[in-house]
């Protein structure tokens, strides 16, 4: 879980520098657990009404790949340093989320399983992106913006935590 006490000083910094910051600005967790691929796509459909008014920012706070002895997953590739297997990784999923396409990135997640913890709530989210611009609702673009790692492993002791940014806006 990605705490929105984390999350709340910054939404408000950057809604403040474009002026939109005023007191009615209300924020509604929404968490979401380890749910299967057909509640994703309910509760995508369900929300996408309400995430596409224009008065309403979607934040889906995740780490990526979490590699390591102590996460229980070490899947490497010959010929590769482990990091840079890992940033393969990651950026293809980061890929499928560019493409909106949720059943590209829940075909992603079974092949390599890796350990996105907010792999639901971005499933949900790719759902409700899809029933959006399918409806012709709203249409956006998404583009990961940033990608580092904790630290980069090199042996089989050695762990990490993979993070990205990425923004989406409507598309023009």
């Amino acid at each position: 879980e990605h705490s929105g006490e984390m999350q709340y000083p910054f939404i408000a910094k950057a809604l403040g520098e474009v002026n939109k910051l005023d007191d009615s600005i209300k924020v509604l967790p929404i968490m979401v657990g380890a749910i299967d691929n057909k509640k994703e796509k309910i509760f995508g459909e369900l929300l996408a009404p309400i995430l596409a008014r224009p008065n309403v920012i979607v934040v889906i706070s995740s780490d990526f790949c979490h590699w390591g002895p102590r996460f229980r997953y070490q899947p490497t590739f010959k010929g590769k340093q482990i990091f840079e297997h890992i940033e393969e990784m990651d950026k293809t999923g980061m890929s499928h989320i560019e493409m909106q396409d949720p059943g590209a990135f829940a075909k992603y997640l079974k092949q390599t399983s890796n350990t996105i913890c907010g792999r639901h709530p971005i499933s949900v989210w790719l759902h409700s992106v899809q029933t959006n611009r399918d409806t012709q609702r709203e249409v956006l673009d998404v583009k990961f913006v940033r990608y580092e790692q904790s630290s980069k492993a090199k042996t089989m002791q050695d762990s990490s935590v993979s993070y990205a940014s990425a923004v989406a806006a409507i598309s023009k």
